[in-house]
């Protein structure tokens, strides 16, 4: 009869206990457990005799702290064991945490005899996240006025000079700089205040004057000459007016050359001197002043000009006295009018230009110039950039030809025709991935004997090699070191080929600096290992200029590599307990094309499967639930695994258990009721229920949620805490 009582009292004063605190998820696991009769019994054989617990009741020093505040949690009304929700032990709590944190515990008073879980007590942490600081710029001459600008920060603004002053409030901070000077900035909200944000340094240094260089120190006229100015890391600015640290320039006369660095209104000295010697052009040998046709041609031959035994190498003619005027397509069918000839000797120097007058003579049954001197045209491709839709082409035009015409097979726009015509992409283009360009002139003589002429040239798009990158990371991991305790975590970086050829010479980087340093951790070791198709760099730290870590590899159409990074990090003096990491991949594709992408966080390179990871770049973020592992702790026991079958953290594993230890599990969920035991566990539970409340689906699979656990060793030892099943 007192087991009958006990039995039928017990789930009411569930009910009582639990009503308004549970929703959702476990409503449907409350409501079954108040439908079974004899669930204690069913559950653990121990409870037949034991008399649960009232769990206890939790008051604390606050709810709502900052960032780094203590907080003091008091469990009153159990007298066994009071044990938290953190796996900590004893009526006092008192803790630090750095995110926002529920806190419950239940009551203990024997093995197997526990009570529900106590009125959850929520801590509130809502110290601000770090301001963004953007510079004017990084680089300033002394005395130049610098503006910093901070943003992500809904409270005030403190800036922190040096000294570590922050006197100086506000979103912008403007001023002049003596020397190189690195601020940080805070942010204070609700009287609570963030950590610093990332430090930027403003370097201060007069431009370095820049070292000029050319190619070629002597020319002729007509030649072009290359030149170079390194040294500068802002703008190159020429005496000849010219800027950029490349030039290519063809001077008609010797020149002397300098130039300066300027960054913002700073500039350098001048450089030193650099002379560029061009030879005079030589006097054109004797050639024909005039030169008339033949007939019963209408065209001349104006090669009829250049005597025999002439010494030039070679001719160019054109239509006016310069070397880039138009170059006379067919000379040796010419119409009336005047033309320029230059010689060339073997040293590629030009002579002074000859003008040549042609004449041309009516002929009895002559031969129309469209004849003897028929239309033909060509097109050249001068440039074509498929990610910008731009496509720049050059007609050539030889013989009786005029009024060029361009068309295209697709649906974009000609915004200049004629010689060379600029053609941008329309949509339509870019999903046939071709277009056909046609170039006509038409029938010089209408219904006469000649004809006009066309031509076509097909433009294809480039084969799309796109290189993806995902990060994921493990489960963390503690480790002891001495007294020292620090924790592991280990990345899997994964690169994959979503392109139509073969990419080569990989490269991936991860800046471990920019994810560990700025909340206070300590990066103890960092090791890395690939597969066989990536080539570790020997180099790799991952901070300062060392954050290469893969220098080469390939990667087949379809291909997948991987690379591993473990970081053991001391978190101690952490600010903050979540850490997020990126990294980068860049590789050469079939054209000598780079392809670059951002990684993004899981296994899959493109999670949204619209064939871009560019569009998928969010950062691998881990957060740690505490700063220390309690000394006696050897053992690793994770506070979460996702039993769904993808093959990562699908059991629970228990790790680093001495051999010959054996582990007992106890799996308890949020009512006391324990739904899975095992005397000597094997690291194979994948989330399904053998003791006590069966879920409806056949496979007894547990739902989602926070379950107690008890781990037991055969040494004695035991750890008691709360862990995630989440699939």
């Amino acid at each position: 009869m007192e087991f009958d009582l006990l039995r039928h009292k017990q789930p009411v004063l569930m009910r009582k206990q639990l009503q308004g605190k549970f929703t959702g998820l476990f409503v449907w696991v409350l409501m079954r457990f108040m439908t079974v009769t004899n669930v204690v019994a069913g559950s653990n054989s121990v409870s037949d005799t034991c008399q649960h617990p009232e769990p206890p009741i939790i008051t604390g020093s606050a709810r709502a702290i900052c960032r780094n505040e203590l907080v003091t949690l008091t469990a009153s009304g159990c007298a066994g064991t009071v044990i938290w929700s953190n796996g900590d032990t004893g009526n006092v709590l008192t803790e630090k945490p750095q995110l926002t944190t529920k806190y419950t515990a239940i009551c203990r008073a024997k093995q197997g005899c526990i009570s529900c879980f106590a009125e959850v007590w929520k801590v509130t942490v809502s110290t601000p996240a770090a301001p963004l600081v953007t510079p004017s710029s990084r680089l300033v001459c002394p005395y130049e006025n610098v503006t910093l600008t901070a943003s992500n920060c809904a409270g005030t603004v403190h800036w922190l000079s040096p000294d570590g002053d922050d006197k100086i409030s506000g979103l912008i901070w403007q001023g002049r700089l003596r020397q190189t000077t690195t601020f940080q900035a805070t942010c204070e909200q609700n009287s609570c205040i963030s950590n610093p944000s990332v430090i930027v340094s403003i370097q201060v240094a007069v431009p370095a004057t820049p070292i000029i260089a050319a190619d070629k120190r002597e020319l002729c006229v007509g030649q072009s000459v290359q030149l170079t100015a390194s040294g500068c890391i802002g703008s190159v600015l020429w005496t000849d007016g010219g800027k950029g640290a490349v030039r290519i320039v063809m001077p008609d006369r010797t020149t002397t050359f300098r130039a300066i660095c300027q960054m913002g209104s700073c500039k350098s000295d001048s450089s030193a001197q650099l002379t560029v010697l061009v030879r005079k052009a030589e006097s054109q040998p004797g050639l024909l002043t005039t030169v008339t046709n033949g007939c019963p041609f209408q065209t001349a031959d104006l090669s009829r000009a250049i005597p025999e035994g002439s010494n030039a190498r070679s001719y160019a003619f054109r239509t006016e006295p310069l070397l880039n005027s138009t170059i006379v397509e067919s000379p040796g069918a010419v119409l009336a009018g005047t033309y320029y000839i230059f010689g060339r000797n073997q040293d590629g120097c030009y002579t002074t230009p000859a003008s040549v007058s042609v004449t041309i003579t009516p002929c009895l049954n002559a031969i129309p110039p469209c004849l003897s001197n028929p239309a033909t045209v060509a097109i050249t491709l001068d440039s074509f950039d498929w990610s910008k839709g731009d496509v720049r082409l050059i007609a050539q035009l030889r013989g009786a030809t005029s009024q060029p015409a361009w068309q295209s097979d697709g649906g974009g726009v000609f915004t200049n025709t004629g010689l060379q015509a600029h053609y941008w992409l329309s949509e339509t283009d870019r999903q046939q991935r071709s277009i056909t360009f046609t170039l006509s002139v038409p029938d010089p003589d209408g219904g006469g004997p000649c004809a006009g002429a066309s031509a076509q040239r097909i433009i294809v798009a480039p084969s799309p090699e796109i290189v993806g990158l995902s990060m994921n990371i493990a489960e963390p991991t503690w480790v002891a070191e001495g007294t020292s305790h620090f924790v592991d975590l280990t990345y899997q970086l994964t690169a994959v080929n979503m392109g139509t050829h073969q990419l080569t010479n990989i490269k991936i980087g991860d800046d471990l600096t920019a994810a560990f340093s700025g909340t206070g951790a300590l990066i103890k070791t960092v090791t890395i290992r690939s597969d066989n198709s990536l080539k570790i760099s020997e180099t790799y730290t991952g901070r300062g200029t060392d954050t290469t870590l893969i220098d080469g590899g390939n990667l087949p159409v379809g291909g997948q590599a991987q690379a591993w990074i473990t970081v053991r990090l001391d978190v101690s003096q952490a600010s903050m307990l979540t850490f997020s990491n990126k990294a980068i991949i860049q590789a050469i594709d079939a054209t000598g094309r780079l392809c670059l992408d951002r990684s993004t966080s899981g296994t899959n390179a493109d999670p949204d499967n619209n064939g871009n990871p560019g569009d998928n770049d969010e950062p691998t973020s881990v957060t740690l639930q505490s700063s220390r592992l309690e000394a006696n702790e050897t053992v690793f026991v994770p506070e979460g695994f996702s039993p769904n079958g993808d093959g990562v953290n699908d059991l629970f594993v228990i790790q680093h258990v001495p051999v010959g230890v054996r582990v007992q599990l106890g799996i308890y969920n949020r009512w006391g009721n324990l739904v899975y035991q095992h005397e000597d566990y094997k690291n194979d539970w994948d989330g399904r229920a053998n003791q006590g409340i069966r879920t409806p689906d056949t496979g007894q699979t547990l739902p989602d949620g926070t379950y107690y656990y008890q781990v037991r060793l055969s040494d004695g030892r035991e750890f008691v805490r709360f862990l995630t099943l989440a699939r």
